[in-house]
């Protein structure tokens, strides 16, 4: 073989390593895309993929329908859009994105790539660091001296919230009552369920 053979053979294994190299990133990237089944009014696909996993943490299957079952990731993202200003949207995604980058610098992974058990851990490890913050009713701040909400905190109280407002457990695991009959200021409650409305 002689020298400018030599040359062009290396050229092309180095240009197939490389490209080698480059293919399999992309497909990586595309590996680590969402697969959503919804499609976000908001949030990017792979934010809402984050916002799922993080609710269903919170809230997983059990006997009764876990977050994702009951589309409370679709509520997080319906409410951050009607209900957030600009200045309080961009917070969320900065926040989303510190939450997610912390995650990284401590398990080397995303939030989505975690297993179920490091996740469980990293929200307990939030919930234990971060503390209460002040009680709000309709938007109106009734403790202004408490510390403001974290991402975890906001997030977690979005999840409760939209859990506890679908209909599904309004309906299957509340008390439901429609048109309730008399007011007994005594009754015994024999371990029924507590009332939705």
């Amino acid at each position: 073989m002689n020298r400018r053979e030599y040359i062009k053979n290396t050229a092309l294994a180095l240009g197939l390593g490389v490209s080698g190299v480059a293919f399999s990133e992309i497909f990586i990237a595309c590996a680590k895309d969402a697969k959503l089944t919804w499609k976000p009014v908001f949030l990017s696909p792979n934010q809402a993929a984050t916002i799922a996993e993080i609710a269903e943490t919170i809230l997983p299957k059990t006997r009764t329908p876990g977050a994702k079952e009951l589309g409370v990731p679709q509520f997080i993202d319906k409410m951050v859009n009607d209900t957030m200003d600009a200045a309080g949207k961009e917070k969320f995604t900065k926040d989303l994105e510190d939450f997610d980058e912390v995650c990284k610098e401590k398990y080397g992974k995303n939030f989505v790539e975690l297993e179920p058990a490091k996740r469980e851990a990293y929200l307990l490890e939030l919930e234990k660091d971060n503390p209460r913050s002040g009680m709000n009713l309709w938007g109106i701040n009734l403790e202004p001296d408490a510390p403001k909400p974290t991402f975890y905190k906001t997030v977690k109280s979005l999840t409760l919230f939209g859990f506890y407002t679908s209909e599904s457990i309004g309906k299957n695991v509340l008390v439901y009552d429609p048109v309730p009959g008399e007011y007994i200021a005594c009754m015994p409650l024999k371990g029924q369920n507590a009332w939705n409305e």
